[in-house]
């Protein structure tokens, strides 16, 4: 879900924004618990053989480096510390705020093969605050899973692994809701969660009325449900998957395809661990064997799901 939005002023959003994937993120819980080991076009893809090139003043803004996973170093003796920001449908499913009942998704799937990677016998999910993982101020912890978007701007205070995923930006309805063109975007009421990659594609459709910008993604669920709001906008993989849950409510109406293209996603690090090379050797075995797309399609995150496409200038 997510880049780290271009700064706007809270005038124009009605909120700050520091920095997204798909992906859309609560408040967190401060518990850490332990788990057991027109035209249409694709909505997601995983496991691509060709790294996306993200350049940064020509500085690549993720780790290229493909290390060894025998030198991988936890911050705890035997256990492999993930963070997240619940809910993220499709990606760590179970439940929406407690990470102790997580049982599957694309993320904790991905966790799961690292830990095993690393010859570790225990995994710890940990719920935190979407705002403080991509501002690099979450601590203790070895990898973050959250649906975040590699960007310039999020490099500077962490580290990213080479890419896992890609997913365009999603338009949520309720069911029977209608947008097919530019000019339908421009006139509808959206909302968004802050720091996402969201708030940057509604600047550039230029829409009528701001945003309603919120903190959980839950909570725009819920707008959208009340009426309050017209669609969420959020990467289409996590949409998809809210509107597969939804039993029946919300529908995907459409797909947003940008100049840049999609959303890639990578594993953070803190800005000051050595241990992206491993992380990312890890990474590229789970891609050479095909695992990251069976991992996708096992947890209905990376099928290619058709969608009208809307261009953004």
């Amino acid at each position: 879900m997510r880049k780290f939005a271009a700064m706007v002023t809270a005038a124009l959003f009605a909120a700050g924004v520091a920095a997204c994937g798909s992906s859309s993120k609560p408040a967190a819980s401060d518990t850490t618990t332990t788990v057991a080991a027109g035209t249409t076009t694709p909505t997601t893809s995983s496991g691509s053989s060709t790294l996306a090139k993200i350049d940064c003043d020509g500085k690549s803004a993720y780790v290229t480096d493909i290390g060894n996973v025998a030198d991988f170093k936890p911050v705890t003796a035997d256990t492999l510390t993930i963070v997240t920001s619940l809910p993220g449908p499709g990606f760590f499913t179970g439940s929406d705020s407690d990470p102790a009942q997580i049982t599957g998704g694309y993320e904790y799937e991905i966790a799961k093969k690292l830990e095993e990677a690393f010859g570790l016998h225990k995994l710890v999910i940990r719920n935190e605050n979407f705002d403080a993982i991509v501002a690099g101020t979450v601590t203790k912890y070895d990898i973050s899973f959250s649906q975040v978007t590699i960007t310039c701007d999020r490099a500077k205070v962490v580290q990213f692994s080479v890419p896992y995923f890609d997913s365009t930006q999603g338009a949520l309805m309720k069911t029977g809701g209608t947008l097919a063109t530019l000019a339908d975007a421009k006139k509808i009421q959206w909302g968004v969660q802050t720091s996402t990659t969201a708030i940057d594609v509604l600047k550039s459709i230029g829409t009528d009325k701001d945003p309603k910008v919120f903190q959980q993604l839950s909570d725009a669920y819920t707008a959208l449900q009340a009426g309050q709001i017209d669609a969420v906008l959020i990467d289409t993989s996590i949409n998809l998957r809210e509107a597969a849950e939804s039993n029946g409510k919300f529908t995907v109406v459409a797909q947003f395809q940008t100049k840049e293209g999609p959303d890639h996603y990578g594993a953070i690090l803190p800005k000051d661990s050595t241990n992206a090379g491993a992380v990312n050797a890890a990474i590229e075995q789970l891609r050479s064997s095909g695992e990251l797309t069976t991992l996708a399609a096992d947890a209905h995150v990376g099928t290619t799901t058709e969608l009208p496409s809307i261009n953004v200038p």
